[in-house]
């Protein structure tokens, strides 16, 4: 390759370069859990569950009620392009808004007085585009209500589609601009690690708690135990659901020599190891160990309640909300004054609670 080449191959890969920073992510991803419900993302994201609509046109979902299973979200933001020496908006409208001619909404939105009179390395807000195909019965005034909630963007969203007037025809594609301050990157952004701060904060906490139930069920020193020891294989064996029911039989014949005893440290530990399985999302095995766990004699209430709990989370992971409505009847049975955290809770488990609640 010659010299003059190498210096356009160079040149062409400092312009890519310059263009790739000259704009932000304009969509973040996000993986799901099994219990997540697309309101409870558009809450987690943009901080109401209505807005949920930004996500299913976004990534082609019909049903906003159904959650797409192993996918990778992309949420769509808006965001800020820095502005590069020879840009004017009608050149950034053509690029992000699909028409020159959308450069007025772009001087509008980011309060530009003077067009013309543009910095290099000023940032401007970009809206997303919802691409909406109009249904039957349809207009202007219903399209404004379905993704900004009020009629009174409608005159903007005729001019951005170039309109005369609010008839739509069956078909039709035309473009809505999202403009919205409460889906802008930082803000989206901020609150997502919020939101993981406080899963963080709530893991750390169950291990914390799963660490001194198994602290308290270990046997004091010099007793005499066939119980096998903490983190052995045998242990995890046995919390993992491969202990015969010799085993368990003599684990509970030896309770009952020993007199009453304060809880049920089997049933303690399982209870945990399905606590972790759960966060781990293997909802089956975890669902397998908290039923062996309630079949134990024994239980502390702070241990069924724990159990019937993270059952019930389990049951509805798996979509089985009626046998999880009832977990939460037995839950509510043990304790009454029961309740969820809305924030760190799936809308899809506290619709089951209440419905559980009412009965």
């Amino acid at each position: 390759m010659g010299r003059v080449h190498l210096k356009l191959f160079f040149a062409s890969l400092l312009a890519l370069a310059a263009l790739l920073a000259a704009s932000t992510v304009q969509a973040l991803r996000y993986v799901p859990r099994a219990d997540e419900t697309l309101s409870h993302i558009s809450l987690i994201h943009y901080g109401s569950p209505k807005k949920l609509i930004y996500i299913t046109h976004t990534n082609n979902i019909d049903d906003p009620k159904r959650m797409p299973r192993g996918v990778r979200l992309r949420i769509p933001t808006v965001w800020r392009y820095r502005l590069r020496k020879g840009d004017d908006l009608a050149k950034v409208a053509r690029k992000y808004l699909k028409d020159a001619s959308r450069a007025d909404f772009l001087a509008w939105l980011n309060d530009i007085k003077n067009p013309r009179k543009l910095k290099s390395g000023n940032l401007i807000t970009i809206p997303f585009l919802i691409r909406h195909k109009v249904t039957k019965g349809q207009n202007m005034l219903k399209v404004a209500r379905k993704y900004y909630w009020s009629t009174r963007p409608t005159g903007l969203l005729r001019k951005f589609n170039n309109k005369r007037n609010n008839v739509l025809r069956t078909g039709e594609i035309i473009y809505v601009p999202i403009y919205d301050s409460e889906a802008a990157t930082e803000k989206v952004k901020e609150r997502l690690k919020r939101h993981l701060e406080k899963q963080k904060k709530a893991k750390d906490e169950a291990k914390r708690r799963a660490l001194a139930a198994a602290e308290k069920a270990k046997p004091d020193a010099g007793q005499s135990t066939d119980k096998p020891d903490p983190g052995s294989e045998a242990e995890v064996a046995m919390i993992l659901g491969d202990q015969t029911s010799e085993d368990k039989k003599s684990l509970d014949a030896g309770q009952a020599d020993s007199g009453p005893a304060p809880g049920n440290p089997q049933a303690t530990r399982l209870i945990a190891k399905a606590s972790e399985l759960y966060r781990e999302g293997e909802y089956e095995q975890a669902r397998a160990n908290l039923s062996r766990a309630l079949d134990l004699t024994g239980l502390t209430k702070v241990d069924e309640a724990e159990a019937r709990e993270v059952l019930a989370f389990c049951l509805v992971a798996l979509d089985r909300p009626n046998e999880a409505e009832h977990e939460f009847v037995r839950l509510m049975m043990v304790v009454p004054n029961r309740k969820l955290d809305p924030e760190t809770t799936s809308p899809k488990i506290l619709k089951v609670f209440e419905k559980a609640k009412g009965k």
